[in-house]
């Protein structure tokens, strides 16, 4: 995927923006506070119709604004198109080519986008919420039908919850509640098994060659009445068994607290945890080897590479590992925006191309 052109308005702080990125790299470059990120989100918007920094969509209208409009002119799979999006106030419209769609849409099909945020950088020491949240966005991203999976789960869940919070739950329509559960739930950890299972190889290789030939694995892991069960019925009805199992202490503590809403996202290096005996250095390359794996396996789904979009996180690494960000961005043939302070922090990439960025307004960069 290209993105052409990218236009805003009443986006954050962002002065009316008509922006042409360069076809390879594209460095946005500023003070903090300027509004490179929100350029970057309004990017992100654009291809995933949601905010990587925010659930309040309020928050991403100009103060004083009643809609903001994004547009975006892509070229995907050879072909010419364009993304339209209006938002307020109770109101989001999303157009392809000029017809409304939804998430789930197959006219996506093509449209992807890997992020990479400094915040990501803290992944294999975070809350297992923050690594599931990160194998649903490259699981949504390599299929939109995966939002209607999660969505369906998350009703589900959020029904179930209400229900043990009165306190009074019939046994029937609980017992309706987690059948539902079940099936919903077994649909999410086969995609979640399935992802870490294609990510799994590339993590190993990319970590070997940017810091060590250690063996890192991941794993997606659930209660073990779930890992035993190899199939989606048989995941299913191990789901249904342990929410049986786990229905009196739910019913004390007044919501869900066993089933997918709880796994993680196991990574070992040498056969132990990173979370607990990784060094900063081994972090940070796992989570290296883990975003390249990711833009990897999404250009493998796609059939070309998606858009790349790296904020701020030059500033987070160390000269090393930053040379081998760039080393390996170098080798792909993705299109990346970058967001960086200090612009000397990036190589003289192949077709790199500068843009200041200050106080709302984006100019062309032309050094000297």
């Amino acid at each position: 995927m290209i993105l052409r052109r990218l236009r805003a308005l009443g986006w954050r702080n962002l002065a009316p923006v008509a922006l042409e990125p360069g076809p390879r790299v594209t460095v946005l470059f500023g003070d903090n506070g300027q509004g490179k990120t929100n350029l970057l989100e309004a990017a992100f918007y654009l291809t995933e119709f949601r905010s990587f920094r925010t659930k309040a969509p309020a928050e991403l209208l100009q103060w004083g604004a009643a809609i903001t409009r994004l547009a975006a002119e892509i070229t995907t799979d050879g072909l010419d198109r364009r993304i339209d999006i209006e938002l307020g106030p109770g109101r989001k419209l999303v157009r392809v080519d000029g017809k409304p769609v939804r998430r789930d849409s197959p006219a996506l099909r093509g449209i992807g986008v890997v992020v990479f945020v400094p915040d990501d950088l803290l992944l294999p020491r975070s809350a297992p919420a923050a690594r599931r949240s990160f194998l649903d966005r490259a699981a949504y991203n390599a299929d939109r039908l995966f939002w209607n999976e999660a969505t369906a789960f998350a009703k589900v869940l959020k029904n179930r919850n209400a229900l043990l919070r009165r306190g009074d739950a019939r046994p029937a329509l609980l017992g309706t509640f987690d059948d539902e559960l079940a099936r919903t739930g077994a649909r999410l950890v086969m995609r979640r098994r399935a992802l870490t299972a294609a990510l799994a190889p590339r993590v190993r290789s990319l970590f070997a060659s940017l810091h060590a030939p250690i063996d890192l694995t991941i794993r997606y892991r659930s209660d073990s009445l779930v890992d035993a069960a190899a199939d989606e019925a048989a995941v299913t009805q191990a789901l249904r068994d342990g929410l049986d199992k786990s229905r009196a202490a739910d019913l004390k503590r007044g919501f869900s607290g066993w089933g997918p809403q709880t796994d993680d996202l196991e990574i070992e290096l040498g056969g132990r945890l990173v979370r607990t005996h990784g060094s900063q250095g081994q972090v940070r390359s796992v989570v290296l080897a883990l975003k390249l794996a990711e833009l990897a396996n999404l250009s493998s789904v796609l059939g070309e590479p998606p858009l790349l979009l790296l904020d701020d996180v030059a500033s987070e690494l160390d000269e090393k590992r930053r040379g081998q960000l760039f080393a390996a961005l170098a080798a792909t043939p993705c299109q990346s925006l970058i967001s960086v302070t200090d612009r000397g922090l990036i190589p003289p990439l192949a077709g790199r191309v500068d843009f200041r960025v200050s106080a709302g307004e984006i100019a062309l960069y032309s050094p000297g």
